[in-house]
């Protein structure tokens, strides 16, 4: 996680200043085994948020990364979805307890 005031790797849950200045980390921060809930999708092209909405990453969904080469794997549910970096970049997740 990293703050824009603090900085990165400061511990913080969220800044304290506001919600705009704190930037969770996205899919592609994860590794292996983690687990994480979709807080925003931040894609620059309307045509990949359409493909990661059709997928079904959707705020507030649990996923968990099960491989990162050569795509990023991750299961929501009883499905697997694999995600090219752009993509896995966009999805924003907050990591399960």
């Amino acid at each position: 996680m990293k703050c824009t005031m603090c900085g990165p790797g400061a511990g913080c849950t969220g800044c304290p200043i506001g919600a705009d200045f704190y930037l969770g980390e996205s899919l592609a921060d994860l590794g292996v085994g983690d687990r994480a809930v979709i807080q925003r999708l931040d894609a620059p092209r309307g045509a990949d948020l359409r493909k990661l909405l059709a997928l079904g990453l959707l705020p507030g969904v649990e996923v968990e990364i099960e491989r990162r080469w050569p795509a990023v794997v991750l299961r929501i549910g009883r499905a697997q979805l694999a995600l090219d970096a752009e993509l896995a970049e966009a999805v924003l997740v907050a990591r399960a307890a």
